[in-house]
């Protein structure tokens, strides 16, 4: 399975009422084609989307905040991993659509390979933290995705995709108006 198709399988879970921020490349062009609603594209932050879920969770304490991001972007940004694990918030959701590449810049092979997520993230103290190979089987995949955004408290899934051969046309939205749509939904 790849990102798109996780991505697309969310749109089936998701109520419209979550506030999803997405790491920038191919990552927030699928979400901003394939799910409903004015959400955060970032773009040109790379390594910040765990760090500005966390923020948004903070303030927002009664959403339900879904982070998805690419391993790269993960990768780049992992010392937020540590003060989430400090704070805990529990509306924050984080899903890893890990190709093990940084698909957006070239292609070239991200270290995603040689790490074991679930230890790492166990070990800075999130114990739910659940790691699957999209090669798994597609009922339990959807579920895994379902308890990750349903079950009460943070929650972590990191998912082993196939890498992506779509390319997806580039948000069409400065970002000034990307933050400006967002926000009139606080209005």
């Amino acid at each position: 399975m790849k990102g798109a198709e996780v991505i697309s399988k969310l749109s089936t879970i998701l109520n419209g009422e979550e506030l999803i921020v997405s790491s920038n490349g191919n990552v927030s062009r699928q979400v901003y084609h394939l799910l409903q609603g004015d959400q955060i594209y970032l773009r040109g932050s790379m390594g910040l989307p765990v760090s500005i879920g966390l923020g948004l969770a903070l303030a927002q304490p009664n959403r339900t905040v879904l982070v998805i991001t690419g391993d790269g972007n993960f990768l780049m940004g992992l010392s937020a991993m540590t003060t989430v694990a400090h704070v805990q918030p529990t509306n924050l959701k984080i899903i890893i659509i890990d190709n093990e590449l940084y698909a957006t810049t070239g292609g070239q092979d991200t270290v995603s390979s040689t790490i074991d997520y679930i230890t790492m993230i166990q070990g800075m103290g999130i114990d739910t933290a659940r790691s699957f190979n999209m090669s798994d089987d597609e009922i339990l995949i959807s579920e895994m995705l379902k308890d990750t955004i349903l079950e009460p408290g943070l929650n972590v899934l990191h998912l082993k995709v196939e890498e992506d051969t779509i390319v997806l046309d580039n948000i069409p939205h400065h970002p000034t108006k990307i933050k400006d749509n967002f926000m009139s939904r606080f209005s």
